[in-house]
């Protein structure tokens, strides 16, 4: 892999990752609006979203599994095609560069998924190395924890507030602690005890994955259990770190 020089702007490439409901997405939002009100240009990519590979992977997520290696290369083909149409034009412009997850996403998948490391390394060489990387730490027990929280939510009934209908929701407070992505628009699906025994289970193996990658790729560690605010905070603070380096 290798490093783009950053142009006379400000060019980053910052990426979060982390477990399933971890906060990442909504920590992206939280700082490409705080960047932008600072005058930075900025551009967000996420994981799975290439115009190109998204409805195949959709499609393959919600019908027939593929094998393992099928969905690696699929995804591989979709981080190369976001890298050379939105990663490497940003930083070629001088923007700062939001990745909401990256190749440690892949690494952390696919070696879960039994594929072989060195390759799996190997097949992302194309890809940009980060300025930083954001490792939004929760426990497997708190993701489940969090799922079961959403789906809760998603089956509580609307209430009628000025003529409109308004779902019920617990508190911000109760949001916070638990993670709930108050910003963006997540999906939920209903989980049977055997699928949420599944992710538990997944999650436990990316968990592994990812604690592994700690050190070998230098990832900066946030406790993700804190309330947003609070990982909101640090992650300011670590890039206009970043930002002011030379």
């Amino acid at each position: 892999m290798h490093q783009l020089s950053p142009s006379p702007g400000q060019a980053r490439l910052i990426a979060l990752e982390g477990i399933d409901l971890s906060g990442r997405t909504t920590q992206v939002q939280l700082l490409h609006d705080w960047l932008c009100a600072q005058g930075y240009r900025v551009t967000t990519t996420t994981w799975r979203t290439s115009p190109l590979v998204s409805d195949i992977l959709e499609r393959a997520r919600t019908k027939s599994p593929l094998r393992p290696l099928t969905y690696s290369m699929l995804y591989c083909a979709d981080h190369l095609d976001r890298t050379q149409r939105v990663i490497k034009p940003a930083l070629e412009r001088g923007d700062i560069v939001l990745a909401d997850r990256y190749i440690y996403t892949a690494f952390a998948r696919d070696e879960a998924s039994g594929l072989d490391a060195a390759w799996v390394r190997n097949l992302y060489r194309f890809s940009v190395q980060p300025d930083a990387i954001f490792y939004l730490h929760i426990s497997p027990d708190e993701a489940v924890k969090r799922r079961l929280t959403l789906l809760e939510l998603a089956r509580q009934p609307k209430k009628k507030l000025n003529g409109k209908h308004k779902k019920t929701t617990t508190s911000n407070a109760q949001q916070q602690q638990e993670g709930i992505h108050t910003i963006s628009t997540i999906k939920i699906p209903s989980f049977t005890p055997e699928t949420l025994e599944s992710f538990r289970s997944f999650e436990k193996k990316m968990y592994s994955q990812y604690q592994s990658m700690q050190q070998e790729f230098g990832f900066s560690v946030v406790e993700g259990s804190q309330s947003i605010e609070l990982v909101q905070t640090v992650l300011r603070r670590a890039v206009m770190r970043l930002l002011w380096e030379e």
